[in-house]
């Protein structure tokens, strides 16, 4: 007859998810959670840890030790701490919106990013989610999927203004000195302007406090950012 696994119930056996045990708190009493709100709770610590220290100076025992989880559980989920930045990246929100609610024009793009940059915008994560790619790791796999999650910002800001890059150009953005066609580099150069401006905000506002930028909020942002995006984006005559 089949021995039930340590620390498991009927009723997880019964779902299919397997009940894990937190670290101990210090009543002495021990937490359960199923799989699935352990591997939220890891991510949740660690996108965190990410955005207020970086990827060099994130430790998994501190991760694990925020989740108040078992360090080992990261393996399982995760497979390493690359893994665990991957996941972390993958589960921030969309730059622009979701599928539903995604800018299909210049106008909608501004307000977007009116309320993307607002002070208090991300009550969740305390800080702008991008401050996790900024911190250089040593590491050139995470560089390279935070160039790609860079990349990705500035496609979806061309896709919003209404000027897509062709698929190719998408499928395989130019590295290494690599160049694009002259007219499709100039629009991902003026696109990556854009997200460099939206970065830079999360940025000042993280390190600086400068007013009025370290409060303004989306409507103070709107009218500007109309002009920047119209600015940049909009289509040349000449």
């Amino acid at each position: 007859m089949a021995t039930r696994a340590t620390g498991t119930s009927p009723d997880d056996e019964a779902d299919g998810r397997s009940a894990e045990p937190s670290a101990e708190p210090a009543g002495g009493q021990r937490r359960r959670r199923d799989a699935a709100a352990t591997r939220q709770a890891l991510l949740q610590a660690a996108r965190g840890r990410f955005i207020r220290l970086g990827y060099e100076r994130t430790t998994l025992r501190d991760v694990a030790a925020d989740a108040e989880v078992n360090l080992a559980l990261i393996k399982r989920y995760f497979g390493s701490k690359e893994g665990l930045f991957k996941a972390a990246l993958a589960s921030a929100p969309r730059f622009l919106g979701r599928d539903g609610d995604f800018p299909q024009d210049r106008a909608t793009l501004a307000e977007a990013l009116s309320l993307q940059l607002a002070a208090g915008a991300w009550p969740d994560f305390g800080e702008h989610p991008v401050l996790m790619l900024l911190r250089d790791t040593g590491d050139e796999q995470v560089d390279e999927l935070r160039r790609q999650a860079l990349h990705e910002f500035s496609r979806q800001v061309l896709e919003a203004s209404g000027t897509p890059l062709p698929h190719s150009d998408d499928a395989h953005p130019a590295h290494d000195g690599e160049r694009l066609p002259h007219n499709h580099d100039d629009r991902l150069l003026r696109a990556e302007l854009l997200v460099a401006l939206g970065v830079g905000v999360a940025v000042v506002r993280s390190a600086v406090g400068l007013q009025p930028l370290g409060d303004a909020t989306s409507d103070e942002l709107l009218g500007p950012l109309r002009d920047v995006v119209d600015g940049l984006l909009a289509p040349r005559t000449d």
